[in-house]
């Protein structure tokens, strides 16, 4: 944080600065004394061309948010492969559901019974049974 130097306090004193609550005092680029007021619920502090801005609206990924400004209820978050480099989701709403990648990208699906295999979806649980074949007594449950 740099030091004010007596060119500094003179000037302020020369032009003194109101501040509400909430205010922010801040030298512009040519060292001038200047205040950004509070800004509106929910926004944050940015910089821009460095300088202090109230940003609102979606915070953008690479300004540590989802690039969202809601998000699906009972969902797993994922990247986008559109570009846009938002944060997306993928709803589960179905016993069973799991992520599964894909060419195209994430998708929610479930297990598919096959021969000698019995799949049983419960709320946040999957057991999977294989029947026939040797006698090993196999059964496998995933919560």
């Amino acid at each position: 944080m740099a030091d004010f130097t007596s060119a500094h306090v003179r000037e302020i004193s020369e032009s003194p600065l109101w501040a509400a609550a909430g205010d922010i005092l801040y030298a512009t680029a040519d060292d001038a004394g200047t205040v950004l007021t509070i800004g509106d619920t929910n926004a944050v502090l940015q910089v821009s061309d460095g300088l202090p801005a109230w940003s609102t609206g979606a915070l953008a990924v690479d300004s540590g948010g989802t690039g969202a400004t809601t998000l699906t209820d009972k969902a797993v978050l994922i990247s986008q492969d559109s570009g846009t480099d938002t944060v997306g989701s993928v709803a589960l709403t179905t016993s069973g559901q799991l992520i599964i990648g894909g060419a195209s990208g994430p998708a929610a699906a479930t297990l598919t019974e096959g021969t000698n295999v019995t799949i049983t979806n419960g709320d946040g649980s999957i057991s999977i049974a294989a029947a026939g074949g040797p006698s090993l007594g196999l059964v496998m449950a995933l919560s």
